[in-house]
């Protein structure tokens, strides 16, 4: 015996009931128990009991009409499939009841009861169907959402101790270690950093599936932010041998409102992907402007270009698809989790924009994102209060035109008058003149030395012995203290020496004395963080100029220093690298600064292990010049 199919009638009509009632009684195949009410109102009180499988509905009702009788229904019972048995044969109305929850429209009079009794089955199992897909769908949503914070907590936990990992490791490559030993901890480092950068894409991607993601909207300098990304990624060009530049067209605002985090990122993804797939050759940010819209947003175009691999045609469907990789033999050559373009392609629609790319199979690829961005003003940035000091006039002496080129014009951008002379004889001659508010006075100079002037100006008396006087050198050694405090000097700054210490000199402020620095295992040829702050303050062209000036002025020292190691003049030796690690300093050099500071002071005093220190310092002056003047152009 057949299942019985429990229908709720809504019809007002008796004789039109009388007749479903009829046609569905009369269907063998099939058992039907129907139900007639004539009012929405006792409809739905009866579907609150849950006792049918169908619902028949006349629209048109004593107490409602139209597609507010549907609405009622479906809200009552969503469960249920509704089917409408209407006498208004209208093709409208008809979609309109489809679009607002019905499985069937069905004009009174234009049907027998088998077609009724069929199209009542098939409501049914398409709700049914409908009801299914439905929970799957939650199932399948409910199980992304758990992975998706499965991989975030997991990412977060392996994080942490990846990071004492690698720093554990760090420290121990500062410590004392054999060959054998070192190359242990640094494949530790090379392993921990890869597997650190394919948890954070891990976690990235998990955070954008499982949390959503709010972009902030603040303002900020749009070509500093690619400048300094592409100082940031310079090194890691440099190493392959690639040059990495970035270009402006004319238009694109300075100013921005947008996020800046997020397209750092997606920059930074972009960039590194460009140099890990270019063996030679070059890799360049543009940036262009596209459109202003009426309300003030400019649309920009982002691209990173590069000289590489190129992408293979097969593999350009699945490019920005999560976990998929362009080729299984570069993805083992390369390394990578094929997440950084998927992460990139969500950032950027979030942004409301699109990404995309050109390439040219082993030429080269071109991977571009348009957003569009409000233009701002420059932001106000609150800072802590205080002390501050300009105008100032400043005697700096120096023999080194680098060190005075530096040091006068980060004065001078910082409002002070700068007199800046060569050698300690002018530095005399100046101070007979007076009128200054603080004298900087090298430590090694020919003729007189820095100690010298300073007996010889605090001779002068009046004013003269009385001006504050600061020591400066790029090498401080604790046991020097004495001989510069007994020649008149307040006090020793390290080279390069911070504004803000120029500042608290002038207003009598305490200045911490020098440490000097512990060498590092390994040290970076240039230290990138004081460099951005020198290129915000002295700005691009300048640097230029200051790179330029240390090439041609410090060749002379590095050929002298060359020639004094070969015959074994330690005398003549450390002057000659007491020139380029005060230089050097002064542009952050840092490898090279640390490898002339230890020279000089083996070679003062006399040990020979300072000639075989020197025998690569042309090597490492050369890659040092080679990433500084990288950096700045």
């Amino acid at each position: 015996m057949s299942e019985t199919i429990r229908v709720l009638l809504l019809e007002d009509d008796p004789a039109d009931a009388r007749l479903v009632e009829h046609m569905l009684r009369r269907i063998m195949r099939a058992s039907f128990a129907v139900e007639v009410t004539g009012r929405l109102s006792h409809a739905t009180r009866r579907l609150a009991e849950g006792e049918f499988d169908v619902v028949l509905a006349d629209l048109s009702l004593p107490d409602s009409s139209g597609l507010a009788t549907l609405t009622a229904l479906t809200a009552a019972a969503p469960q249920l499939p509704v089917v409408v048995l209407t006498g208004n044969d209208d093709d409208s109305q008809a979609i309109e009841a489809l679009k607002h929850g019905a499985q069937d429209y069905l004009v009174k009079g234009s049907g027998d009861g088998f077609t009724l009794a069929r199209v009542i089955r098939y409501a049914i199992e398409r709700k049914a169907t409908e009801r299914a897909l439905k929970e799957a769908r939650d199932k399948a949503e409910a199980a992304a959402r758990a992975k998706s914070v499965f991989l975030a907590t997991v990412g977060h936990e392996v994080r942490t101790p990846l990071n004492g990992i690698l720093g554990m490791a760090r420290l121990l490559l500062d410590t004392s270690l054999d060959v054998r030993q070192r190359t242990f901890a640094e494949t530790v480092v090379s392993s921990g950093e890869l597997l650190l950068g394919l948890v954070n894409d891990i976690l990235d991607f998990s955070r954008l599936e499982a949390e959503g993601l709010t972009l902030e909207a603040m303002a900020f300098d749009l070509l500093d932010l690619v400048d300094e990304l592409r100082l940031l990624m310079a090194p890691r060009a440099a190493e392959k041998g690639l040059t990495l530049g970035c270009r402006f067209a004319k238009g694109v605002p300075a100013f921005v409102c947008g996020d800046p985090l997020r397209l750092r990122q997606v920059l930074l993804n972009l960039v590194g992907n460009a140099i890990k797939f270019t063996e030679r050759g070059n890799v360049t940010v543009s940036v262009d402007p596209l459109d202003v819209f009426p309300d003030g947003r400019v649309a920009l175009r982002i691209a990173v270009s590069d000289t590489g691999i190129g992408i293979p045609e097969d593999a350009r469907a699945d490019l920005f698809t999560e976990f998929s990789q362009a080729d299984s033999s570069i993805t083992r050559r390369f390394g990578g989790t094929g997440l950084g373009l998927a992460i990139c392609k969500r950032l950027v629609t979030l942004m409301g924009g699109e990404i995309g790319y050109d390439s040219v199979a082993g030429q080269g690829s071109s991977f571009w994102f348009v957003v569009a961005l409000a233009s701002a003003e420059a932001p106000v940035i609150a800072v802590e209060k205080r002390v501050t000091v300009s105008g100032c006039r400043v005697l700096l002496v120096d023999d080194n035109p680098v060190n005075l080129a530096v040091a006068a014009g980060l004065l001078q951008r910082h409002g002070h008058i700068v007199v800046a002379l060569e050698g300690g004889e002018a530095g005399i001659e100046a101070m007979r003149h007076g009128g200054y508010d603080l004298v900087l006075l090298d430590m090694y100079m020919p003729g007189l030395d820095g100690l010298e002037t300073a007996r010889r100006i605090r001779a002068l008396g009046g004013a003269a012995a009385q001006v504050p006087l600061w020591l400066l050198t790029a090498n401080p050694m604790e046991q020097d203290a004495a001989l510069w405090r007994d020649a008149g000097f307040d006090g020793c700054l390290a080279k390069p020496f911070r504004v803000e210490e120029i500042v608290r000199l002038l207003a009598r402020e305490p200045v911490s004395p020098p440490q000097p620095p512990e060498p590092a295992s390994e040290p970076v040829l240039v230290a990138l963080p004081d460099l951005l702050a020198d290129l915000k303050d002295l700005g691009r062209d300048s640097m230029r100029g200051l790179a330029q000036l240390f090439r041609t002025s410090s060749a002379g020292d590095l050929d002298q220093a060359v020639s004094h190691a070969a015959t074994g003049d330690l005398a003549q030796l450390a002057p000659a690298v007491h020139r380029m690690a005060s230089a050097s300093a002064s542009l952050h050099m840092v490898a090279l600064n640390e490898r002339c500071r230890t020279i000089e002071t083996l070679a003062r005093a006399g040990d020979t292990a300072a000639l075989t220190l020197a025998d690569d310092l042309p090597d490492l002056w050369d890659r040092s010049v080679k990433t500084l003047v990288e950096m700045v152009e």
